[in-house]
């Protein structure tokens, strides 16, 4: 998987998540301390995260640091060593 694989990935699950919270992006940006343009970036793929970032969007979102990931190939797992019942 490439990075904007990766990031396209990582763009739709936050945006997904969100949706299923019932945010705004505005209510996520606020609660991560960003502007919504960011919010917007991301999920848009245009905006790479750190791991400081995923964290933070984890528990802003209430999902798991597997569940950011969701749909990404078992390998990306285990460079991670997220492998195994979670």
């Amino acid at each position: 998987m490439t990075p904007a694989e990766l990031d396209a990935l990582i763009a739709g699950n936050v945006r997904a998540a969100r949706a299923r919270a019932r945010q705004r992006q505005e209510d996520l940006a606020d609660e991560m301390g960003w502007q919504r343009v960011t919010v917007s970036n991301l999920e848009a793929g245009k905006r790479r995260i750190t791991v400081a970032d995923a964290v933070a969007l984890c528990a802003a979102l209430k999902i798991s640091f597997r569940e950011l990931l969701q749909g990404a190939p078992e390998d990306v797992f285990q460079a991670l060593d997220l492998t195994g019942p979670q």
